[in-house]
């Protein structure tokens, strides 16, 4: 279908009837033209846009584009388009989103970085709003170590929110990230625009990373939005006195998987266990210290604990260690007891 129509239609969807609209992106999905069964009003609006476009240097991706993101098409409330300003790439399929509160405190933002950087460093694209406070800590994170991120707008691409991160929008499109953002050009970034935003920051997203988030944070919308998708929430546990806490640990006694440090993310999510062993220059032949381990739980399960009695190695490394003799599939953990698969 010719991209003038795909513009119209995402017109139709902000400003014009939301089931004619559901109609017709439904027949556009399965590849029916909506030629004739689209006002001329929106068609209007549709070529002005695409002068539009060419002049900022914008590109835009339309839902039946081989570079629409694959996960994202899967949602079951996708983007009819993509204004993106950067590149998407098929690196993109494994992204993480980590979301939280504009409003942190220095322990959110330590985190959100940390983690962001690991992540990126093992070539998984971090995802974010380039919100202040937490979003702002995970893309510069990802940029820090030169890897991959995507901030998704809650406005017009050409409307950056807040200003003061339009130095971050800069770097992050200069670095090979994108900014990317379904609303069409001059849209502001209205308060009821960010919530509508955020299943496309989960939706792109593996999985989704609260790192801070009070009682009413519009992060927890993003956690509920990528639970609904069937995508895995994490949340980072909290200060139980913190306010800027209370949402997180909400979270994770409503069944989110706590996570305290970046490797629990591969420990759950397997499909990041290839990109986890490359960058960490681990290979499939066990070293010294694994095969110590596995001697130790040959014939029963074993504590921490009594792993190091055995082994002579401290705890803290041995949890490094069984970690990600974990994520290798080599061991297994029940009731605080390690045992060999």
């Amino acid at each position: 279908m010719d991209r003038l129509y795909w513009l119209a239609l995402n017109f139709l969807r902000f400003e014009g009837n939301k089931k004619e609209f559901r109609s017709l992106f439904n027949l556009a999905k399965t590849g029916t033209s909506i030629e004739g069964k689209i006002e001329e009003k929106f068609l209007n609006l549709a070529e002005r846009e695409e002068k539009a476009v060419q002049k900022f240097g914008v590109k835009i991706i339309t839902f039946e584009e081989n570079d629409y993101p694959e996960n994202l098409r899967n949602i079951s409330d996708p983007p009819v388009l993509l204004y993106v300003k950067g590149d998407l790439c098929q690196c993109d399929e494994q992204s993480v989103s980590i979301v939280g509160s504009r409003k942190c405190t220095p322990y959110g933002k330590g985190v959100a970085r940390k983690f962001a950087s690991e992540f990126a460093r093992s070539g998984i694209t971090v995802v974010s709003g380039l919100a202040l406070g937490i979003d702002s800590e995970a893309h510069k994170g990802a940029l820090d170590v030169n890897g991959r991120t995507i901030a998704v707008l809650g406005s017009g691409i050409d409307k950056v929110y807040p200003a003061s991160n339009l130095k971050l929008f800069e770097k992050i499109v200069s670095s090979h990230g994108a900014v990317i953002s379904e609303f069409p050009l001059g849209t502001k970034p209205q308060k009821f625009n960010f919530p509508f935003r955020n299943r496309i920051i989960s939706g792109i997203s593996v999985a989704t990373v609260v790192v801070e988030a009070a009682e009413k944070s519009g992060s927890l919308i993003t956690a509920r939005l990528a639970a609904e998708q069937g995508r895995d929430v994490f949340a980072v546990p909290g200060n139980i006195t913190s306010k800027m806490s209370k949402g997180t640990n909400a979270l994770i006694k409503d069944g989110a998987i706590p996570i305290t440090e970046p490797l629990d993310l591969f420990s759950y999510e397997k499909k990041f266990y290839s990109l986890f062993v490359k960058t960490n220059n681990k290979s499939d032949e066990l070293n010294e210290n694994e095969e110590k381990i596995l001697s130790a739980i040959e014939n029963s399960s074993e504590t921490l604990d009594g792993i190091s009695a055995k082994t002579g190695i401290s705890i803290g490394e041995v949890l490094r260690i069984v970690t990600t003799m974990e994520i290798k599939g080599l061991i297994k953990r029940s009731g605080g007891r390690y045992l060999k698969v």
